[in-house]
């Protein structure tokens, strides 16, 4: 299993960046896990747009939806081949959300959930299987429902906070995982305690290092931040921290 890192701003890209995106490989699997503003332009340049064989959102907030719909018009028109609809899905109770979503933007929605997209709920209490991808969901603190994500094949995770405010049972969840991807979207300096919807990087580092994980990969950071200094926030706390870096690949 490898993780492809397509996007990591936050509710806006910085220049040269992309929003949420992030590509789980295995085998001949390619987990597509939200789908932001940009994530197809790095597809393509990951050579990975038209390989896709699921997509899975962790919530539908714009900078983890948005290119879904440039998504939908490659596979529907580009490729030069007609492509299966792709398996897709969403939280509980956001499929239809996302159908008033795409008729505002007066898509096909026979088309977009029909031709084009596979779409389905997931069950966050049962988890489910993609091919040999087990995957285990735990709902976090954010405004709307959104659910981070633990993927396990071969005695290897990869836990993906998603969006959220610290919260105890996130450190369990994130068990001995391999890789930690964290959001930080606010600096220390930045962050509200009674009004948390996010975390910082030394928040994620805390988080890594009561999880037991390996590596700490951040991710997700509003984009006039400095960088390097968001890096060292999180190094203060958890040596082998990482800023996660678009297009790179990372082996589980």
């Amino acid at each position: 299993m490898e993780l492809v890192v397509l996007g990591t701003g936050a509710a806006y890209p910085g220049p040269g960046q992309a929003s949420s995106g992030y590509l789980v490989r295995s085998g001949e699997t390619r987990l597509l896990i939200d789908c932001g503003n940009g994530v197809v332009v790095r597809l393509q340049e990951a050579g990975e747009l038209y390989g896709l064989t699921h997509l899975l959102f962790s919530h539908l907030h714009a900078d983890h939806l948005l290119d879904v719909f440039p998504l939908f018009y490659s596979r529907l028109y580009g490729g030069g081949q007609v492509m299966p609809p792709l398996p897709t899905l969403m939280p509980p109770g956001e499929v239809e959300r996302f159908a008033r979503v795409a008729e505002l933007l007066r898509v096909d929605p026979k088309k977009m959930v029909e031709q084009v997209f596979q779409m389905g709920e997931y069950d966050p209490e049962a988890g489910l299987t993609v091919d040999g991808l087990r995957i285990s969901f735990l709902r976090t603190v954010h405004p709307v429902p959104t659910f981070a994500l633990r993927i396990e094949e071969g005695g290897s995770a990869l836990v993906y906070t998603s969006d959220t405010a610290p919260f105890p049972e996130l450190a369990d969840f994130a068990r001995g995982c391999r890789i930690l991807l964290a959001e930080a979207t606010i600096s220390q300096q930045d962050f509200d305690a009674e009004h948390a919807i996010h975390l910082t990087p030394s928040l994620a580092a805390d988080l890594a290092a009561r999880s037991g994980a390996e590596k700490l990969l951040l991710t997700h950071m509003w984009p006039y931040y400095d960088r390097k200094a968001m890096l060292e926030e999180g190094l203060q706390v958890f040596p082998n921290t990482q800023l996660a870096e678009e297009l790179r690949v990372y082996k589980l």
